[in-house]
C-alpha cells in the first residue's frame, strides 16, 4: 500500500522557498518566485489575515468599550481618504484616525509602545502635530527635512519610567501608511521596515553580494540604504516590501541556526 503522507511531503519539496548555503548559514534566494510564495503564505496566515483587511473596523462591547480596535489596513485607508479629501467615506476625526492607526500598527506588530505607559498617546500627538499636508509630504519623501517624520516618531518618549526610542514602530507606521495611502503608485514602497531579525541577517547579504561601503545598521537611514544596495546588487527587481517579507519570514524561524560568528555590526 502506498504512503499518501510521504507522497504529499515529497510533492511539497518542489514548492519550498529556494535557498542556498553561505558560510555555514542558509540564506534565502532573492527571487520573485520566493517573494510570491512568502506573500501567499502571509496572506493566508491566520496571524495576519485580519490586519490586512480594509473592512476590519473597530468593534465595541455592549458597554461601549472596544472589543477590537480595527486593523491597520482599515485605519490607514481612513487616513488615505482624509489626506486626499475624500470626506464622504471618512467616519472619524483626523486625530482619531491617527490614534487608531498607531494602536493598530503597535498591536499587530508587537512593538509594545505602551511599555512606558505613555508611548501610544505621545506618539499619536507627535504625528497629529505634523498636520495633513506635511504628513503627506513626509510620506511621499522619506528624506524630507532629514527624515523628519521617522525621527519624530522614533525619538525617545518622555515617560518618567521605561522611556525608550521606538525606531521599529516608526518604520512600520510609515511603511504601512505608504502601503495603503499610496496604493498602486510609485510612493507605496517608500519606507523599509526596520526589524531586529533583518539587522541580524543583512550583514550576510551585504557580504554575499559584495556590497561596497560601510553601513551602521543601528541608523535607519543607513539601514534603508543597505537594503537598497543589496536589492540593486542582486540584479533582481524586488520591492523593499517584498525584500523585507522574504528575509523576515524565512529567517525568523531559523535564527537559532545562524552562524554564531555573525555580527549585525558595520561592514
Amino acid at each position: 500500500m502506498s504512503n499518501q503522507i510521504q507522497k504529499e511531503l515529497d510533492e511539497s519539496k518542489g514548492k519550498m522557498i529556494d535557498d542556498f548555503d553561505y558560510e555555514d548559514n542558509k540564506l534565502v534566494k532573492l527571487t520573485l518566485d520566493n517573494v510570491a510564495i512568502v506573500e501567499a503564505m502571509i496572506q493566508n496566515d491566520s496571524a495576519y489575515i485580519r490586519s490586512t483587511d480594509k473592512e476590519a473596523k473597530p468593534e465595541e462591547k455592549n458597554n461601549g468599550e472596544n472589543k477590537y480596535g480595527g486593523s491597520s489596513a482599515y485605519w490607514m485607508t481612513q487616513l488615505k481618504h482624509v489626506l486626499f479629501n475624500d470626506e464622504i467615506t471618512v467616519k472619524y476625526s483626523y486625530d482619531r484616525i491617527i490614534r487608531g492607526a498607531v494602536e493598530a500598527v503597535d498591536r499587530e506588530n508587537s512593538t509594545h509602545l505602551n511599555a512606558d505607559n505613555k508611548g501610544r498617546e505621545e506618539i499619536t500627538e507627535r504625528i497629529c502635530r505634523f498636520g495633513r499636508d506635511k504628513l503627506l509630504n513626509c510620506l511621499k519623501d522619506p528624506d524630507y527635512n532629514n527624515m523628519e517624520l521617522f525621527r519624530e516618531i522614533a525619538k525617545r518618549t518622555t515617560a518618567e519610567k521605561g522611556a525608550r526610542e521606538n525606531a521599529s514602530f516608526a518604520s512600520k507606521f510609515c511603511h504601512y501608511a505608504c502601503f495603503y495611502v499610496f496604493e498602486y503608485t510609485e510612493y507605496q514602497d517608500n519606507y523599509s521596515i526596520y526589524d531586529s531579525i533583518m539587522k541580524k541577517v543583512l550583514p550576510l547579504y551585504i557580504k554575499y553580494y559584495k556590497v561596497s561601503g560601510s553601513y551602521n545598521l543601528e541608523d535607519y537611514k543607513q539601514y534603508r540604504e543597505a537594503v537598497d544596495a543589496i536589492r540593486n546588487a542582486s540584479g533582481i527587481e524586488i520591492s523593499r516590501n517584498g525584500f523585507d517579507h522574504l528575509l523576515w519570514y524565512y529567517h525568523k524561524g531559523r535564527m537559532y541556526k545562524l552562524n554564531k560568528k555573525t555580527k549585525p555590526s558595520n561592514h
